[in-house]
């Protein structure tokens, strides 16, 4: 299963703002055409995040996401948000398993840094797109959680856009 950890982060390595406030992405003003998400999300399954993630969705007050399946890791309770359609599975490894069961092919892992770095931890990551936005926020929630070793990547994409982000795509290992 091809599992992407697809994702926006300041030049700095911030995916969202301490409190999780991930505004400033609208404000960069890239029209999501040129981001190319529409085209990225038509070729998932299903997704799988974090409990922070989840809850600044939740936050939004509409389910983005369609219809696909999405388990949502947490050891709490989650609230679900109408049109969600969520799994029971609420650990990264149950998850990992009930997709398999359900023959999803691609998994987009939307974050957060956390999830991102425990997904790493157990060689589950298969490739990761980063975009990388013209903006320094200082300060904020890492693109990943702390890692015991490093981890090899293979840059296989770089793309420049004219709203001044950078699309850079990685298999993970080096052959």
């Amino acid at each position: 299963m091809k599992v992407t950890y697809y994702v926006a982060a300041s030049l700095d390595g911030y995916i969202a703002k301490p409190d999780g406030d991930v505004s400033w992405l609208e404000e960069l003003n890239i029209p999501p055409e040129e981001a190319g998400y529409e085209e990225f999300f038509s070729t998932v399954d299903a997704l799988v995040m974090g409990r922070g993630t989840y809850d600044i969705i939740y936050a939004f007050g509409a389910w983005p996401y369609g219809e696909k399946p999405v388990w949502v890791c947490s050891n709490s309770v989650i609230k679900e948000l109408k049109g969600a359609n969520l799994q029971r599975e609420t650990s990264l490894e149950d998850a990992i398993s009930s997709a398999r069961k359900l023959g999803v092919k691609h998994l987009w892992l939307v974050g957060g840094g956390k999830l991102a770095a425990s997904f790493l931890r157990l060689s589950l990551v298969t490739d990761i797109s980063v975009a990388l936005m013209p903006i320094v926020l200082g300060e904020g929630i890492p693109l990943f959680g702390s890692l015991s070793q490093s981890i090899r990547l293979r840059q296989v994409a770089c793309e420049s856009h004219k709203s001044g982000f950078t699309q850079i795509e990685y298999k993970i290992g080096n052959e």
